[in-house]
């Protein structure tokens, strides 16, 4: 009797134990589901807040949410770069949100980054930025710099169809490493000056040219009197 008693316990004990592996078991599966679920749930609003609307880019999310030189599987990601005292920044800040509603549903997402608060992205694509605003479309394991009118039908052109054509597809420069990050951060005023610069050096250009171009027509149309 004793060694039968004995016996029993310890099935009953093997039989508690693998009724606690069993349910320890179960626990973790449904703990998989749930976050699997959750995991979809939060992708897909995502999705869903990127598009119709303008998402905000910042140095601790661009490559995350763009997975620019990662493959781009998030989408197509047109991206403006702007500075906030910038008056044409300013002056398309309307028909970009118009953009964002009118690609709805092409995979196009648009985006800006506010590059004077985020010098590690701006720097990083400092090959294209040469001021602002700087229109960027990454897709196609590239990104294509936007030259172009700055009206709704020629943005959302370019975005969906005509990019290839009219634009020179470069490279994605890789991520910045930990030196070159804070490098960034320690130059952006420097850094916003030339680009800033070059702008007004580009504008300035343009303006002499015309100006010497129309010192040229008075001149050959009426002489001295003419050009003055």
């Amino acid at each position: 009797v004793h060694y039968d008693g004995i016996s029993s316990d310890r099935s009953a004990r093997r039989h508690r134990t693998r009724l606690t592996r069993s349910r320890r078991f179960e626990m973790a599966r449904l703990h998989q589901r749930v976050a699997a679920v959750g995991l979809l749930v939060l992708l897909a609003v995502a999705g869903a807040a990127a598009q119709g609307e303008v998402v905000t880019l910042t140095d601790d999310t661009f490559e995350h949410h763009t997975q620019a030189s990662s493959g781009q599987t998030t989408g197509a990601w047109f991206v403006k770069f702007y500075a906030p005292w910038c008056g044409h920044c300013r002056a398309m800040a309307g028909t970009w949100a118009e953009l964002a509603v009118e690609v709805e549903g092409t995979g196009v997402i648009i985006a800006d980054v506010d590059a004077t608060a985020n010098p590690i992205t701006t720097d990083r694509f400092r090959g294209l930025v040469k001021g602002f605003p700087t229109l960027l479309l990454f897709r196609d394991r590239g990104v294509f710099k936007y030259k172009g009118a700055r009206d709704l039908e020629s943005l959302r052109a370019f975005a969906t169809e005509t990019f290839s054509q009219t634009s020179e597809k470069h490279d994605v420069p890789e991520p910045p490493s930990a030196f070159a990050k804070y490098f960034s951060k320690s130059t952006r005023a420097l850094a916003l000056f030339i680009i800033d610069a070059h702008g007004a050096f580009e504008r300035a250009g343009k303006t002499a040219a015309n100006d010497l171009g129309s010192v040229a027509s008075g001149w050959r149309s009426g002489g001295v009197a003419g050009a003055l």
